[in-house]
């Protein structure tokens, strides 16, 4: 009998499913027909989605358990749509799309063997490089998608984590890039402050 290790490490409080529905919710209501195809794409990969349900966020920070990436994501997705109000100028569709994508590498990053653990591409290559190749993979498989779009969502991948020295190749230099950076911290922070 397969033993599930899911019963020996911790998991997320939110429920799986519910989780995906939300993402899917929010994939309904991206207007942009590229953006919210490329959303889709991820959505309905099964292999895809069997690891992101289950990834953690991080190894040890935040959401450090079964199903952390998939609810990092569900939060900051939320928290940058609400943020985006105040801000009429910012592009809604590209934020949360850019918000859904920004961690997806850490699926290939974090393995969840006896206990959470880096892969060797994750050693080698980080989810940031990692995810890159996620989307422009997916990408070219939209026909007519279009190239500024792409490189949008490239950027927002690559400054993520806003500082070189946090691992980010690139500095935040869009709005919708600055939102995602702050409100990932953000949303890291307050994990790690109501984990102590």
């Amino acid at each position: 009998s397969k033993v599930d290790i899911a019963n020996f490490l911790e998991s997320s409080p939110r429920n799986i499913d519910e989780m995906v529905k939300e993402l899917r919710a929010f994939a309904t209501s991206v207007g942009n027909g590229h953006l919210r195809q490329l959303m889709n794409a991820f959505l309905n990969d099964s292999d895809f989605m069997t690891l992101f349900k289950r990834t953690p966020a991080a190894k040890t920070l935040h959401h450090n358990y079964i199903g952390g990436l998939l609810e990092h994501v569900v939060e900051l997705v939320a928290l940058s749509r609400d943020v985006a109000k105040h801000f009429p100028s910012i592009d809604m569709d590209l934020l949360t799309v850019g918000a859904f994508l920004h961690d997806i590498g850490k699926v290939k990053e974090l393995a969840v063997r006896k206990s959470i653990e880096y892969t060797t591409e994750g050693r080698l290559l980080g989810h940031i490089s990692l995810g890159y190749e996620m989307i422009a993979e997916k990408v070219k498989a939209i026909p007519g998608f279009p190239a500024e779009l792409s490189l949008l969502l490239k950027h927002i991948m690559l400054s993520h984590h806003g500082e070189y020295e946090f691992g980010s190749p690139k500095r935040p230099k869009i709005q919708e890039a600055i939102v995602i950076n702050y409100l990932d911290d953000l949303a890291a922070k307050i994990s790690n402050f109501q984990a102590t």
